[in-house]
């Protein structure tokens, strides 16, 4: 028999995993909000940094495919705590090393665990809340996520003044009271206790959404519309240093606009999402807002503090319509399968990582600060490239309705 909890229970089970998902935002944005230092720590270049912000993705990235069949046959009750766990002892190690391999590895303990993340939330949602609310807390999950990103852009720089292990003893308390909630909080609909693992139905589940057209298509629309996420954050605070020749604190302020556009503007596409039939409008406007304001922020020079502030909230406005790809996505399979056609989704959103190496290049100096807005907007004109050419994959994505049932 299913079990069966209280409305208020749900939603609880749905706020520790969202906080999770806030969590996880900090932890894959430490490299870009203290770059300075990790680079003076391990003692390494643009290069190597690169290859920093490559290691979380190199193994977060192939995960996406795993964590949703994970997660669909064996529930959130076992995994969730358990990649909690990982997360926390990778950010213990990154902490602490200053050697580069050792931090390497961290990340890549901390890119497991991450890869969880979102995917959890949203299979709490899709199993315990009401299908009417789906759209709607897609985009509240967002919203945490993007005050992950507020605190990490516009907060944590705060602490590069002071020594770098009370920044992360902060971080490690914050996790460990996340584990003890998790473990306590979090249930399954079907029991998984006595579910043995079978690699071959996890291979099964995971062919079964990747031969589906539209969750590519719903993919790589993700996948542009969060490349000023992806690719550009990590860089952003420098760019500013040098764009407007701010300090390192007001750089992460200006960043955090683009998190402060998401956070407000996500919920609001969600509830669009779930009151108009043609959702796929709502994604036409968003990555339009995006590429207008990417394309400002790199080409209009010194444009002024508040100026580049207003610019980076259009790009986070505009971001706040990605998550509907998600909904696109769970429409095009089972219920049982919703958390694998969501990570599938998420895996091909998280492919424009791999153009972290190719940005690193290009800005071989970045800790002398010896090069110029040229090599920016050489290195990072990649994001409205993509935003142009997503228009495509937006035409031939095809409308959905959420209400129908699933076959």
């Amino acid at each position: 028999m299913k079990p069966t909890i209280s409305s208020a229970r749900a939603w609880l089970m749905y706020i520790v995993a969202a906080s999770f998902y806030f969590y996880d935002f900090i932890l894959k944005l430490i490299p870009a909000i203290m770059m300075n230092n990790i680079m003076s720590r391990l003692q390494i270049g643009a290069n190597h940094f690169g290859m920093v912000e490559l290691s979380f993705y190199a193994i977060y990235t192939p995960m996406q495919l795993f964590c949703g069949p994970l997660l669909d046959e064996y529930g959130t009750k076992r995994i969730l705590p358990s990649v909690i766990a990982l997360c926390l002892i990778g950010t213990a190690i990154s902490g602490y090393t200053s050697d580069f391999y050792t931090y390497v590895f961290a990340r890549l303990l901390i890119g497991f665990g991450s890869a969880f993340a979102f995917v959890c939330v949203l299979k709490i949602a899709s199993e315990w809340l009401p299908r009417k609310h789906y759209p709607f807390l897609a985009g509240l999950t967002t919203t945490f996520g993007m005050l992950g990103g507020i605190f990490s852009e516009s907060i944590a720089p705060m602490f590069n003044q002071y020594h770098q292990v009370y920044f992360y003893s902060v971080i490690i308390g914050v996790g460990i009271i996340l584990l003890l909630l998790a473990l306590v909080t979090i249930k399954d609909k079907t029991s998984h206790d006595d579910t043995p693992l079978d690699a071959m139905l996890l291979l099964k589940d995971i062919y079964t959404v990747l031969r589906k057209r539209q969750i590519w298509t719903a993919g790589i629309i993700g996948m542009a519309m969060f490349a000023p996420i992806q690719l550009f954050i990590a860089w952003a605070i420098p760019f500013f240093e040098q764009d407007l020749g701010v300090t390192e604190v007001v750089a992460g302020n200006i960043t955090s606009m683009l998190f402060w556009g998401a956070c407000v503007v996500a919920p609001l596409f969600g509830w669009l999402a779930g009151e108009i039939t043609h959702k796929k409008r709502l994604l036409l406007v968003g990555n339009t807002l995006s590429l207008i304001g990417m394309l400002a922020v790199l080409f209009s020079a010194q444009t002024g503090v508040v100026t580049a502030m207003l610019l980076m909230f259009l790009v986070g406005s505009g971001i706040a319509a990605q998550p509907l790809v998600f909904v696109y996505a769970s429409r095009q399979v089972s219920l049982h399968l919703t958390a694998t056609a969501v990570a599938a989704t998420n895996f091909i959103v998280n492919l424009s990582s791999l153009a972290q190496p190719y940005i690193g290049a290009q800005l071989v100096e970045v800790a002398q600060h010896s090069y110029d807005l040229k090599s920016w907007r050489h290195a990072l004109s990649i994001i409205p490239i993509l935003l142009a050419i997503n228009y495509i994959a937006i035409w031939r994505l095809r409308e959905v309705r959420y209400d129908d049932d699933l076959d």
